[in-house]
């Protein structure tokens, strides 16, 4: 009977224990083979976000269904850096596997693609190394960077002119790629987005007219190149997505980043 007893104490720790290590995001994760779900609302739409904070003062995610928005880090993004940084609210693109895609509900600041008018791939611009170490240590404490998981970014060659993407990567944070921007958006209007006040304070363009129907909105880049490598994508004031204006040279200055990273919850 003692023995019946410790083997069930031990299986039913040994299932805790393989619980636990199923909920971590361990480090890795893919960005491939994801469920065709919509965004199901725009990007600049008031939703209200979710989130608590801890005793400790810092923001816990909670689970977010797709087309919901969560806080998670901060940024400046009101331009009065006196008042520190402003929680980040991301909208909720996919949940699967304990993980979570989000995509920065705001555009967060206005970068280049590369810093240089050269040909380059998301694997060598420099608004990769910007995401991936700049915004991520500004961004997020050590707590929030266990939540983040490294991603297999894949590299697709552009689907109008077949032009070559270069060579997969494992990244944090990433911006979209083309079929992505279509498979989570179902429309252009869903993929309209506005930029922060420090993002304009930095340089982004964005649509001075009232009387348009996309006032306020900027563009926002996507990862997948253009019809040769020294342009890139990206997304319009309008929603429709780009790949030939020389508004997408990748040196240009004037466009927004719209983060992205999947993430653990909960």
């Amino acid at each position: 009977m003692k023995n019946k007893t410790l083997k069930s104490i031990i299986a039913s720790l040994l299932s805790v224990a393989m619980l636990m290590s199923f909920v971590a995001c361990g480090g890795s994760g893919s960005g491939e083979d994801k469920k065709n779900n919509s965004a199901g609302a725009s990007a600049s739409d008031g939703a209200d976000a979710n989130g608590s904070t801890n005793s400790d003062g810092e923001k816990n995610i909670e689970k977010g269904q797709v087309g919901s928005y969560i806080t998670f880090g901060t940024y400046e993004q009101d331009g009065d850096t006196s008042n520190g940084a402003e929680d980040i609210e991301w909208l909720v693109l996919d949940v699967e596997d304990g993980k979570t895609l989000v995509i920065s509900k705001y555009e967060l600041d206005c970068k280049p693609y590369n810093e240089v008018d050269e040909g380059v791939t998301w694997e060598t611009c420099t608004l990769r190394t910007w995401l991936n170490n700049y915004f991520y240590d500004t961004a997020f404490s050590d707590s929030d960077k266990n939540k983040v998981c490294l991603t297999n970014v894949v590299a697709e060659k552009n689907p109008n002119y077949d032009t070559e993407a270069g060579n997969n990567t494992q990244d944090k944070v990433f911006v979209l790629s083309i079929s992505e921007a279509e498979k989570y958006f179902s429309s252009d209007d869903e993929r309209k987005c506005k930029p922060t006040q420090y993002a304009i304070n930095n340089g982004a363009w964005f649509n001075k007219d009232p009387s348009d129907s996309d006032y306020g909105n900027c563009w926002w880049w996507l990862r997948s190149p253009g019809y040769d490598l020294s342009i890139t994508s990206g997304v319009g004031g309008d929603g429709d997505i780009e790949d030939y204006y020389n508004r997408n040279d990748v040196e240009y200055n004037c466009n927004a980043v719209r983060p992205a990273m999947w993430i653990t919850v909960g």
